[in-house]
C-alpha cells in the first residue's frame, strides 16, 4: 500500500471526526466553539494516532506470522467494514457535544476513544501491507487536526443541513473502493 493510499484512507477515516465536530458546532454559541473546537480537534487527532500504533503494534507483536499469507484479505475486510459503518452513519445521528458538554472531560475523552478505534483497524490493516508506522503517525495526527477544525468551522447554529454527511457518505464510498482495490491490484 504506497502512501496516496494511506493518505486518502487516513481523510476518509478522518471524516468521522468532522461530522462530528460539524454536528457540536451546530449546537454551540461562537464564543464556547473557539475554545472548545481546539480541544476536541486535539483530543481526537491524540487518539486516532495511539489507537492507530496500538493497532499497528498488536499486528506486528501477534499477527504478523500467521496473517503473511492472507494480508491483504485481512486489510480488505476491515477497510470494507469501516466503509460500510460510514455510509450506514450517514443516515443515523452521529455523536456530538452540547453547550453543556464543554467541561465534560469524560465524555469527550469516550467520543474521541470511539472515533479512534476507526484509526485502531486501519493500523492493523496498514501493518499487515507492510509499511512504516511514523510518517503515517504523523499525517494521521495532522489530518485528524484539521479535518475537525474544518468541521468546526463549517458548522453553525443557524445551518439546517449538515452537509458534512455527504461528505461520510462519499468517505464509505471510497474506502469500499480501497478495499476492492487490495484485492483486484
Amino acid at each position: 500500500m504506497d502512501i496516496i493510499s494511506v493518505i486518502i484512507i487516513f481523510i476518509c477515516i478522518c471524516v468521522d471526526n468532522m461530522v462530528c465536530a460539524n454536528m457540536s458546532a451546530m449546537k454551540m454559541n461562537p464564543e464556547q466553539k473557539s475554545v472548545f473546537s481546539i480541544k476536541v480537534a486535539l483530543s481526537f487527532a491524540t487518539f486516532n494516532s495511539l489507537l492507530f500504533g496500538l493497532g499497528y503494534l498488536i499486528s506486528i507483536i501477534f499477527f504478523r506470522d500467521w496473517v503473511y499469507l492472507a494480508h491483504n484479505w485481512v486489510a480488505f475486510a476491515f477497510l470494507l467494514l469501516l466503509g460500510i459503518k460510514f455510509m450506514l452513519e450517514s443516515i443515523e445521528k452521529s455523536p456530538s457535544f452540547n453547550t453543556v458538554d464543554v467541561d465534560n472531560t469524560k465524555k469527550l475523552l469516550k467520543i474521541s476513544f470511539l472515533m479512534g478505534l476507526n484509526a485502531f483497524l486501519v493500523g492493523y490493516a496498514v501493518e499487515t501491507m507492510d509499511t512504516s508506522c511514523f510518517p503515517q503517525l504523523v499525517f494521521l495526527f495532522i489530518l485528524s487536526f484539521g479535518l475537525t477544525l474544518l468541521g468546526f468551522h463549517l458548522g453553525n447554529q443557524n445551518s439546517k443541513t449538515i452537509a458534512s454527511k455527504k461528505v461520510e457518505l462519499a468517505a464509505g464510498i471510497i474506502l469500499i473502493i480501497m478495499s476492492i482495490r487490495l484485492i483486484v491490484l
